[in-house]
């Protein structure tokens, strides 16, 4: 694999698992809610990790880290 798609991964698995997180905090707190539940939590997540902000944002995230991670190995002696 090269260096590009396995940077390209690295992005998709950081925004797999900030969606992931995202869903566990709102499925959470609609069980708790007294007018929720497992399924009225699920639609919220995805109405709300659809919204083009949202993905942007998580995204962008994600690409900043990895560049950072890219920038700070080629600083490091050798």
């Amino acid at each position: 694999m090269s260096p590009l798609m396995r940077k390209g991964l690295d992005v998709l698995i950081a925004t797999g698992l900030t969606a992931a997180a995202v869903f566990v905090i709102i499925v959470s707190n609609s069980v708790l809610m007294a007018r929720g539940g497992s399924w009225h939590g699920f639609n919220q997540w995805y109405a709300f990790i659809l919204r083009p902000d949202i993905l942007g944002t998580i995204l962008l995230t994600a690409l900043v880290t990895v560049g950072y991670f890219i920038w700070m190995q080629g600083r490091r002696p050798r």
